[in-house]
This record gives structure tokens, C-alpha cells and sequence, in this order.
């Protein structure tokens, strides 16, 4: 799977369900991994806060206390 066509399967995703199921595609095709580059490229680039946004989730690393 070529970058770009990472970039464009995530930016598509149009649920949580969706974008699940494109990370695990997208680990899938980098040997259970996602690759050297998700974090600048997904993440700091603003496409996994946009995505998101569309269905009501965020990109925010969150942190919850289980008792």
C-alpha cells in the first residue's frame, strides 16, 4: 500500500467503525504495524482530527481512570 493511498483510505472514512477497520487494514499491509511515517502524516498533518470530526470523535490522546 503506497502512502498515498493510505492518506486517501483514512481521509475517506466516514465512521469510527470505518476508521477502525482502515487502521487495521493499513498495520495489515505493513506487517501488523502501522508505518514509520502514520504519526507525522496522519496524526501531526491534521487528516486524523478532520476525519474524525465528521463523526462526532477527536484525535486527542485521552487518559481514563478504570477503579
Amino acid at each position: 500500500m503506497l502512502k498515498s493511498e493510505v492518506l486517501d483510505l483514512m481521509g475517506s472514512s466516514k465512521s469510527e467503525l470505518e476508521w477502525n477497520a482502515n487502521c487495521d487494514a493499513v498495520k495489515k499491509a505493513f506487517g501488523g504495524d502501522y508505518p514509520e511515517w502514520w504519526y507525522e502524516e496522519i496524526l501531526c498533518s491534521g487528516i486524523a482530527s478532520r476525519t474524525m470530526s465528521r463523526f462526532g470523535r477527536t484525535a486527542d490522546i485521552t487518559f481514563v481512570n478504570v477503579p
